[in-house]
């Protein structure tokens, strides 16, 4: 009857005896960080700067990314008319292309208002006034009727191209495309920066810890030599590559909020501009929460590293 409330007490015995070395553990790890504040310091800034910069890319194109939708226009095809027809005949050519099915209005502009706009936009009126005929066409702008797709808009601009009054058909149907693409290139371009980035904090880290354990090199051999496991002896420098990543990591949601908070209000001017609602939305509770984690992670990894390198070279010799 005893065996049990025995075996009970030896069990919590033992996890009171592992809690009490992983608190020692890390209270003598923290104050050695704190003794050498500067170095400290100076390590936390290495980490925060690799996980800070690559967030505040992948910050603002996930602030983009929504307004991509807000920021799309129908696309405008431009129909250049040949430059024997009149303007009665442009009329009648609008009215027949507003007929189509796969169009949804036709705006036509005469040769005298572009020619005027075109002054006016230029500074070129006085230039253009005094030549002896208008070199611009007649031209109709079509707006495709929805939906809009690439195929569709292709058949519309084929169409248009085989009406003997048209000389040239110009569209823009490629510059949201080709702001997807900016984002995906973005968006690669900071996964592949923030790895590099990362690697070195890694890097450094790992040589950091090296020396601090090499530093500790006869107070190993002693506490060896009483028979402290690997275990015992690893984990002050897990705690200590712990503090230093989870500290840059703090550090570095700090500085992601002042860039953040540096960057918005010119993007969003710039959302201003364009006709957009949107605005730059600062890094919430979640990125630095990430940050932390991920430098927390990246700390155990180069302790984890640099001390089975250094035990290995120490169990050679």
């Amino acid at each position: 009857m005893s065996a049990a409330p025995e075996q009970v007490r030896e069990e919590w015995g033992r996890f009171a005896a592992w809690r009490s070395q992983h608190r020692a553990a890390a209270a003598s790890s923290w104050q050695k960080l704190v003794s050498r504040l500067v170095a400290t310091v100076m390590v936390w800034l290495v980490v925060a700067i690799s996980l800070a910069l690559p967030s505040v890319l992948l910050l603002t194109l996930d602030n983009l990314r929504p307004l991509v939708p807000d920021l799309a226009r129908p696309a405008q095809v431009s129909v250049m008319l040949g430059g024997q027809l009149d303007f009665a005949q442009a009329e009648a050519l609008r009215r027949k292309i507003q007929d189509w099915t796969s169009v949804e209005d036709v705006t036509l502009i005469g040769r005298d208002e572009a020619l005027t706009t075109f002054g006016e936009q230029t500074g070129l009126s006085q230039l253009l006034t005094s030549l002896d005929r208008n070199p611009l066409p007649h031209t109709l702008s079509v707006l495709p009727s929805m939906p809009r797709a690439d195929e569709a808009l292709s058949r519309l601009i084929e169409d248009l191209n085989a009406l003997p009054e048209v000389e040239r058909v110009m569209a823009d149907n490629q510059w949201m495309a080709r702001l997807n693409q900016i984002l995906v290139a973005g968006e690669r371009w900071g996964l592949a920066l923030g790895g590099a980035m990362v690697l070195g904090a890694i890097l450094a880290l790992a040589n950091t810890l090296y020396l601090a354990i090499a530093a500790r090199r006869e107070e190993i051999l002693v506490v060896r030599l009483i028979g402290g496991s690997p275990a015992f002896i690893r984990r002050p420098f897990l705690y200590t590559g712990l503090y230093f990543g989870a500290g840059g990591g703090l550090l570095a949601g700090a500085m992601l909020w002042i860039l953040t908070l540096w960057v918005a209000g010119p993007a969003n001017a710039l959302f201003l501009l364009y006709d957009s609602p949107g605005q730059l939305h600062g890094p919430g509770w979640r990125y630095p929460l990430v940050l932390i984690a991920l430098g927390a992670a990246l700390g155990l990894l180069a302790s984890w590293m640099a001390s089975v390198r250094y035990f290995s070279r120490l169990e050679a010799h």
